[in-house]
């Protein structure tokens, strides 16, 4: 028997279709529904095409190995806090890792990204972005509130958004102030940014203040600079 099974045969004639890829220790292994396995430790894939009898992808049962890639289409994956899609996914059950290429999109509850590439790691709930990153992160308490966005040629997210480490043409942007650099590093439950490599930083009122390494406390709005440095302030005036 073949045990590589094309999935254009199995899902032939429709126009989305959903596996459920169960993990690695439960069985059946490949199960459109695993019996007693509990929602948040499933990796669902749909696969959207406006072509009912394209082939989608190919199956590998001995690897555990799923590599779809849609014509006239993409790939959807929903976790238990995510939803991710791109043109093409190579999703891993042993390693529980997928890597998601073309259109890259993630979506939270309180963070959306994009990029060209991206390595998931399902198990640590760690995202690896590469190629015209964007992150925009929203504030939790108060909706609609947009409180962070994010531009790199390279970004690893943490926990849930709340660590970041970015690299590579670094822009940041926050209410009332514009930083660039060459790599950032930012851990929100610590409120803490650490910008290093030709950092430039502006706020709103036309203050400028650059070195080669500048630490913000997020909580106090204090900044350290380090290396030779170069400010602009912008002294208040009497009405």
């Amino acid at each position: 028997m073949r045990k590589t099974k094309r999935l254009g045969r199995l899902f032939g004639g429709l126009l989305a279709a959903v596996l459920v890829l169960a993990a690695a220790s439960q069985s059946p292994t490949w199960a459109a529904e695993a019996g007693d396995s509990k929602e948040e430790d499933k990796v669902k894939v749909i696969i959207h095409t406006e072509l009912p009898d394209a082939e989608v992808g190919v199956f590998q049962l001995e690897k555990k190995v799923a590599v779809i890639e849609p014509a006239q289409g993409y790939v959807e994956v929903l976790t238990k806090d995510s939803r991710l899609t791109a043109a093409k996914l190579v999703y891993s059950q042993s390693d529980e890792t997928g890597e998601l290429s073309g259109n890259v999109t993630v979506a939270r509850e309180d963070l959306d990204a994009e990029a060209d590439h991206m390595l998931a790691d399902f198990a640590q709930e760690t995202y690896t972005l590469e190629g015209n990153v964007y992150l925009r992160q929203w504030d939790t308490e108060e909706e609609g509130k947009l409180k962070l966005e994010v531009w790199s040629d390279w970004m690893h997210v943490q926990e849930d958004g709340k660590r970041l480490h970015a690299r590579g043409n670094v822009r940041v942007v926050e209410p009332e102030r514009k930083a660039w650099a060459d790599e950032l590093e930012y851990d929100d439950e610590q409120e803490m940014a650490v910008l290093t490599g030709n950092v430039r930083l502006e706020t709103d009122d036309g203050s400028v203040l650059t070195g080669t390494k500048v630490v913000i406390n997020l909580s106090t709005d204090e900044a350290t600079v380090y290396g030779p440095t170069y400010a602009e302030f912008i002294l208040g005036r009497d009405e």
